[in-house]
């Protein structure tokens, strides 16, 4: 068993020379200002790397394919930002954080713009790929720029309101498609997520400051990442919970759809739900986070295996399905502030690995939602949506004996 003062170790700023923060006379309102604006970034990529999850059966329907081959839309891009996040990140991390930023948001308006004007399947696949390219540098590189800019005391409070905007895609970005999705089409909604990313790359190119930060994937911290038992096991955690929440998450609009008998409306009132209950989870948990990580990482994993394992027995009642969704939606919503927060805790003890570790789990976040939306697909097209709850509790399961096993190994070393 961890000890209170091991558990409330966690500062997930110490791997940055606190002598940085605020470098360069940043006051803390162009520092506020700059972290909101780099959860915007997250907010206007994330609602583009899983906006198919909202229209799902629209683009099947409008680009002739199946429902699993729309799904693998989310796939691909997943797997793009995977291969790609951690030697992108590496070779563009010296840049100075303004330009990335800035420039990295051009990419996404660019991307969406070609799925919006794509003929076929393919090109809407090539648009797909060149947003995906760019959300792994921004992921890697949004909260290490956050939490440089900000006091080592806020610097939770800052990686959670840059997650906001992951959570906030679940609560605005994803409903708000679906609904525009089912008042114009499909292609409605990627022309206004180009039109989103626009804003959003003028906001950062007025407020990121064009501050460089050493470069920490610095040769040989992406080696001593990789040989870090215990971040390897955080690595581990977040490929196995990940993977369930995206075999689900991903086919949950045909799900509701055909086992819980919803119409497009109430569908989008139910995404609206779990989103919701995401964006009071991650900024909720900042605290649990600083002081017990693993703990609230072992009940959140509890929470979301449990949501899942019930989601076919609440398909029956309209209330049972909101509840499992707001449970599920809760769970999740916590996840990326507490897995993000042990990769700084661990990476701090590892000098100059702040952005090696974080790409490096960038990189196995999304390729477990690929894996996830893939083995998703692959289950929906030969059985239908009636399994898919039920492979995502088992991967929670897994999620959740390997935060235990992890702990428990963590406890005899000390």
């Amino acid at each position: 068993m961890h000890s209170h003062t091991t558990e409330s170790s966690t500062d997930p700023s110490t791997h940055q020379d606190r002598s940085h923060h605020r470098s360069s006379g940043i006051s803390k309102a162009r520092a506020a200002a700059a972290v909101i604006a780099l959860s915007l970034g997250c907010f206007t990529f994330v609602s583009t790397e899983l906006m198919p999850v909202g229209v799902l059966p629209m683009m099947a329907e409008g680009l002739h394919v199946s429902l699993g081959a729309a799904g693998y839309l989310v796939t691909i891009f997943a797997f793009m930002v995977a291969l790609t996040a951690a030697p992108l990140t590496s070779l563009l991390g010296g840049l100075n954080r303004k330009v990335l930023m800035a420039g990295l948001l051009a990419v996404c308006c660019i991307g969406n713009l070609v799925t919006f004007l794509a003929p076929g399947y393919f090109v809407v696949f090539l648009g797909r790929i060149l947003v995906a390219a760019a959300i792994g540098v921004f992921w890697s590189t949004a909260v290490v720029t956050a939490v440089h800019m900000v006091s080592s005391r806020n610097a939770v409070r800052a990686t959670s309101i840059v997650f906001g905007g992951v959570s906030l895609a679940a609560v605005l970005g994803i409903p708000a498609g679906t609904m525009l999705g089912d008042m114009y089409s499909w292609r409605a909604v990627f022309a206004a997520l180009s039109v989103l990313s626009l804003l959003v790359f003028t906001i950062v190119a007025w407020s990121v400051p064009a501050v460089r930060i050493t470069k920490t994937a610095k040769r040989g911290a992406m080696s001593s990442v990789l040989r870090s038992g215990p971040l390897l096991a955080v690595f581990g955690i977040t490929a196995l919970v990940v993977t369930g929440n995206f075999l689900a998450y991903t086919y949950v609009t045909p799900y509701l759809e055909q086992m819980a008998g919803q119409s497009p409306a109430q569908i989008s009132m139910l995404l609206l739900v779990y989103g919701v209950a995401g964006v009071v989870t991650n900024f909720a948990i900042g605290p649990f986070a600083s002081r017990a990580p693993r703990t609230s990482l072992g009940l959140v994993t509890a929470l979301f295996t449990l949501s899942l394992a019930c989601t076919n027995s609440a398909s029956g009642s309209t209330t049972a399905i909101f509840i499992a969704l707001a449970a599920w939606g809760a769970a999740y919503g916590a996840l990326p502030v507490l897995l993000q927060t042990l990769v700084f805790k661990e990476a701090s003890r590892i000098p100059g690995a702040a952005d090696a570790a974080t790409a490096i789990n960038v990189s196995v976040f999304n390729a477990a939602i690929g894996l996830g939306s893939l083995l998703g697909g692959m289950l929906i097209n030969l059985a239908g949506p009636h399994p898919i709850p039920y492979l995502s509790a088992c991967f929670g399961l897994a999620g959740l004996l390997a935060i235990v096993v992890s702990r428990e190994g963590k406890a005899r070393h000390r």
